[in-house]
């Protein structure tokens, strides 16, 4: 194959990627229909396919929430944490309170506490995070009563 033919395919195939928009489309479809690691491909192709501005943001939604409903507790700390540094006037305390339930629901009870603990220490004075702390130091599930006490939430 000459090396114009290959460039002539190699533009083509460029040209056939899925767009971001495309990508967010499926990460979306596949978050509905709970296949929760394609999503998560899905939306980080999107990101590596240069998506901006509020395609980029829901990208990184849906891939923080598969990552999240799937348990990945270091990989949503580490996204959150990327997150405060790139788009910090978009991060809020719900966002950490509503990642951090589908942590627990996923099966994580004590990473939970730990990505509500990441909030507080980002967002001190965030209700909802303090409101979501207070709630968990009634629980009676020792996984989390554990990490809130390592975590000095409780004595």
């Amino acid at each position: 194959m000459s090396r114009t033919s290959i460039l002539v395919l190699a533009c083509l195939l460029a040209a056939c990627a899925a767009s971001p928009e495309k990508q967010l489309e499926k990460a979306r479809e596949r978050l509905t229909a709970g296949d929760l690691a394609a999503a998560g491909e899905a939306a980080n192709a999107g990101l590596g396919g240069g998506a901006t501005g509020p395609v980029a943001w829901r990208l990184e939604l849906t891939a923080l929430e598969s990552e999240a409903r799937r348990g990945l507790t270091a990989q949503v700390l580490a996204r959150l944490e990327r997150l405060a540094g790139t788009w910090a006037s978009q991060l809020n305390g719900g966002l950490y309170v509503q990642t951090a339930r589908q942590v627990k629901e996923a099966g994580d009870a004590a990473g939970a506490i730990t990505v509500l603990d990441a909030g507080a220490k980002r967002l001190p004075k965030d209700t909802a995070i303090s409101q979501a702390i207070a709630q968990a130091k009634g629980t009676e599930n020792s996984a989390e009563l554990e990490r809130l006490r390592c975590l000095g939430h409780v004595e």
